[in-house]
């Protein structure tokens, strides 16, 4: 392998990690707004008599 396919392959590495952290960061958002979410639509649902402010 000669030092420009390396520098590649490093590069190449690097930008997979960072694409990877990003995705897991998404993922990680999503899963903490569909939580959120989904608790929110019960106790609104639920307490939606006394006015329910929390």
């Amino acid at each position: 392998m000669s030092l420009a396919w390396r520098r590649r392959f490093k590069l190449a590495g690097a930008a997979l990690l960072m694409i990877a952290s990003v995705l897991f960061k998404l993922l990680y958002f999503a899963v903490l707004v569909l939580l959120a979410f989904s608790s929110g639509m019960r106790s609104s649902s639920s307490s939606s008599s006394s006015g329910g402010d929390g």
